[in-house]
């Protein structure tokens, strides 16, 4: 075949598709050098506004729990009543159970007591890591105790049976104790004093 120039036609492949241009480089928003920002000092003002909106916060979530209890049945009343009668018999048996809150003398000697009020029964018990040597336990500094050792977890119990005088008298069955003082090899402690715990 030829052209009318004279030139014979030749078959080429249709020419590439152009190039779709590069994207443009992404640019942070983020600044090369960011400004520090100064820290902000807490003063008397910005404290006493935020206690304030933390008692309003409060307030506003203790009405919202009474106005529910208002509108609540008796059923569930009840139930709050139930739960917060043993909420209260719990802490009540835990502080009593636990008076000094740990170990709160040189030696690690606790008193345990039990019965009722009318016949109390008192125990000394050795909560330390060591053996207690030479141990003398004394009631209303009139009538003692004593005992060669006690191990570690071991404990004597206070009964008028035990007791004497400094004369080798026992103690009257009607002993109210309110004073026990413990003094072993290693120091002493004073347990109860006017009655109460220590």
């Amino acid at each position: 075949m030829s052209d009318d120039d004279g030139i014979p036609e030749l078959d080429l492949p249709p020419p590439p598709p152009p190039r779709p241009p590069a994207p443009a480089p992404v640019r942070s928003a983020a600044r090369a050098n960011p400004v520090a920002e100064a820290k902000k000092k807490l003063t008397k003002d910005d404290l006493r506004e935020g206690a304030a909106d933390l008692v309003l916060n409060a307030v506003s979530m203790l009405g919202e729990v009474l106005e529910d209890f208002r509108s609540s049945d008796r059923y569930f009343k009840y139930k709050a009543l139930v739960l917060s009668a043993w909420l209260v018999m719990t802490v009540t048996s835990v502080s009593v159970a636990c008076p000094g809150g740990g170990d709160s003398n040189s030696i690690g000697a606790r008193l345990v007591m039990a019965g009722d009020a009318t016949a109390p029964i008192y125990m000394v018990k050795n909560d330390s890591d060591h053996e207690w040597r030479d141990v003398e336990v004394v009631v209303n500094n009139s009538w003692r105790t004593t005992a060669a050792q006690i191990r570690t977890n071991g404990d004597i119990t206070l009964s008028p049976r035990l007791l004497i005088d400094a004369a080798g008298q026992p103690a009257p069955n009607t002993l109210r104790i309110t004073e026990i003082f413990v003094q072993t090899n290693d120091g002493d402690a004073t347990l109860l004093r006017g009655g109460k715990p220590r």
